[in-house]
């Protein structure tokens, strides 16, 4: 390196430093903002339409909370006790809510795409035209008597696909999880359960007019008692292991080989 060039070559180090140092400054700016976000939250149980992405809130005494349009996209949030928190129109896509307590929480117009749910407790939850349900894990939650009238649970891959060669159906994957989920007196009318994991669910005393269960795995399901007038079932395949074929509405008609 020639003399000439030394002088260039360090004023190339000094931006570079000086760039560095500035990023590490914003960083730790976000960070501290966030952190003041959460310790408002924690404070006040209010942060409406707040920035909480990837907050780590596991545990957190939070009943009651007012968190309406707020971003919890990928927030960690187990074990939490948000019992009557309002989450409307919240975005917990990919959100960790596992063993969290939400009963009575309501979340109408709530993105739940890809949120973990599995044994959380949403009794008496009002999931109401909650939608983006797609992949969301619901494995072991005890929904009993929430309201779920519209909401969406299908899966993103669509109807059955029909190959050319075998005219064989094939489940589209995807579909939300709610496996041995509690739905007992829960209100499913007009809800979208489309190629849903539904295997061991509890549907005693449901409300499932309207429903559509197309393509839905129902294998060891309960139903007494279940209110099925009107529900889509082509393609579902039924609490025995029956595959339901056409005009499957309101009851399992066998898929003819």
């Amino acid at each position: 390196m020639t003399s000439a060039s030394t002088p260039h070559w360090r004023s190339s180090v000094s931006r570079l430093v000086m760039l560095l140092t500035l990023s590490g400054g914003m960083l730790a700016g976000c960070e501290n903002e966030q952190e003041k976000v959460v310790r408002t939250l924690l404070a006040t149980r209010a942060c409406n339409g707040c920035q909480l992405a990837g907050a780590r809130l596991e545990g957190a005494a939070l009943p009651g909370a007012q968190l309406r349009q707020a971003m919890l996209r990928e927030a960690r949030l187990a074990q939490a006790n948000l019992r009557g928190a309002d989450l409307t129109g919240a975005s917990l896509t990919s959100t960790d809510l596992r063993r969290a307590d939400l009963q009575g929480a309501r979340f109408d117009g709530a993105y739940l795409t890809g949120a973990q749910l599995q044994d959380a407790n949403l009794e008496g939850a009002d999931l109401r035209s909650a939608y983006a349900l797609d992949g969301a894990d619901f494995q072991g939650a005890n929904l009993r008597g929430a309201q779920l009238a519209g909401s969406k649970f299908f899966g993103p891959a669509g109807p059955y696909q029909r190959t050319e060669r075998t005219h064989a159906y094939s489940v589209p994957s995807g579909g939300s999880n709610l496996q041995r989920a509690d739905l007992r007196s829960a209100d499913l009318s007009e809800a979208v359960l489309s190629y849903c994991n539904l295997q061991g669910a509890r549907f005693q005393g449901a409300h499932l007019r309207d429903a559509s269960l197309e393509g839905a795995d129902l294998r060891g399901a309960e139903l007494l008692e279940a209110d099925l007038r009107g529900v889509q079932l082509e393609h579902a395949t039924w609490v025995d292991g029956t595959r339901c074929g056409p005009g499957s509405v309101g009851r399992c008609v066998p898929l003819k080989p």
